[in-house]
């Protein structure tokens, strides 16, 4: 998968992307460069939509992009790990101002996501907005298989579960999430309980 408009992207974000590709573990199967990638498109998506000021764009830009680099040192708090590593990489070329939105953006993935302004829904609502989309059963059985090595879940039955009450509890902030991708993500939410329901009479 290739970063849309590349050009648009401070160097500090292609610097991150590159380190992500040599040290993220083998092992993700969900939170991958692919990921990170996708997120920074939709995003891209949305400063179109809202026609973001380029100076903030640029902060969403790097949000996206570094938003899981904490998974290089494991899932536990990815979302400060994130925010630690990045800060040597940002200091001197952003101010203090800047580095907290950064921060902020990269906090509202956080689940349960409670983003505080516009720019912060638009990161919540593109780290996830693969539910309400036609790959979502590609993407999550990437997931399932990254929940599976860390013990999450240990099969098929307590998989949908998580992915249930997972879906049922989530909501989309920004109006167009919640126009193009909750019809999909309701379609998503009865598929899965019906496997559920037919997992559960078969045994």
């Amino acid at each position: 998968m290739e970063l849309l408009n590349r050009k648009a992207y401070p160097a500090v974000c292609l610097q991150i992307l590159e380190e992500l590709e040599e040290r993220l573990p083998k092992y993700l199967t969900y939170h991958t460069v692919g990921h990170t990638i996708d997120v920074a498109n939709i995003c891209n998506h949305y400063i179109d939509y809202y026609m973001v000021a380029d100076s903030v764009a640029k902060l969403i830009r790097i949000a996206a992009i570094g938003h899981d680099f904490g998974y290089i040192y494991g899932p536990q708090e990815h979302e400060e790990k994130s925010i630690i590593e990045l800060q040597p990489k940002l200091q001197g070329t952003y101010s203090k101002k800047q580095i907290e939105v950064i921060n902020g953006m990269i906090r509202a993935t956080k689940v349960p996501q409670r983003p505080q302004n516009i720019y912060e829904e638009i990161l919540a609502d593109a780290d996830l907005d693969y539910l309400g989309r036609p790959d979502y059963y590609k993407l999550s059985s990437g997931l399932y298989t990254e929940f599976e090595h860390f013990g999450v879940v240990s099969n098929e039955r307590e998989w949908l579960e998580v992915q249930i009450n997972f879906l049922e509890a989530h909501h989309y902030h920004t109006d167009w999430a919640i126009r193009e991708r909750v019809a999909g993500k309701k379609q998503v939410l009865s598929e899965l309980k019906e496997k559920a329901r037919k997992l559960a009479s078969s045994h």
